[in-house]
């Protein structure tokens, strides 16, 4: 708990840092490479190492070559900083409307190529999961946590199917990482984070095609079984 407050401003000094970075470098390179090499380089490793947090990471299969939506469970702020740094490659996300509010915060989420959803306006939602679709079949690379809102004490909750509408119209694979002990490293509602370990498992790709008679909704809940399982087992 001491080191988690003596460290706070050096993370979030070391965050504007990462930003300005990648905004520099967004002048001449491609978003995806901007956040790839900002995210997985530099900010998360750093991050970890002030707080004294260890990432235990187990994967299933290499990842897939071509472009795919990461599904992770979502209990902590963490998870995306967890997120950026198991996968080596450059990553786009859909956030809630909220965050574009955020001053800086939100022209950086600008500027890379997130995907903001207005949770209270169905219409604009589907047009932003649209957006994203494109995206997605133009090549980039997906994460969404289709709780949708960080769960309580890392318990799942049922997952939106949102991202297996995307995946089914194109057999886009679905790729479940699944995060245990992040709640725990940065508890709801704080930024004062905790030494401790994450474990994480990167599980094997789901193709939709694999389920032809499964609805956007039974393959959430197929793809949240899975994740559950492989959680019960970390």
């Amino acid at each position: 708990m001491i080191r988690g407050i003596l460290v706070l401003p050096l993370v979030l000094l070391w965050t504007l840092i990462s930003g300005l970075i990648g905004l520099f470098l967004r002048i001449a390179f491609p978003a995806e490479k901007c956040v790839y090499w900002v995210a997985h380089f530099l900010w998360s490793p750093v991050v970890f190492q002030l707080y004294g947090i260890k990432i235990h990471l187990t994967q299933k299969q290499e990842l897939p070559q071509e472009s795919a939506i990461y599904i992770a469970n979502h209990s902590s702020q963490l998870d995306i900083v967890v997120v950026v740094k198991v996968i080596a490659k450059g990553l786009f996300f859909v956030a809630k409307k909220e965050l574009s509010k955020v001053p800086f915060l939100g022209q950086y989420m600008t500027v890379m190529g997130m995907i903001f959803v207005d949770r209270g306006n169905r219409e604009r939602a589907i047009q932003s999961m649209n957006e994203a679709a494109a995206k997605v079949v133009a090549g980039k690379n997906l994460v969404t946590f289709p709780e949708g809102t960080r769960s309580k004490d890392e318990v799942f909750t049922s997952f939106k199917k949102g991202s297996f509408v995307i995946a089914q119209k194109s057999n886009i694979p679905i790729v479940p990482i699944v995060i245990k002990g992040a709640s725990k490293a940065l508890v709801k509602g704080s930024f004062i984070g905790r030494s401790t370990d994450i474990q994480v498992c990167i599980g094997e790709a789901i193709y939709p095609n694999q389920y032809p008679n499964h609805s956007p909704g039974e393959l959430a809940q197929l793809v949240q079984a899975k994740m559950q399982s492989i959680y019960d087992l970390l």
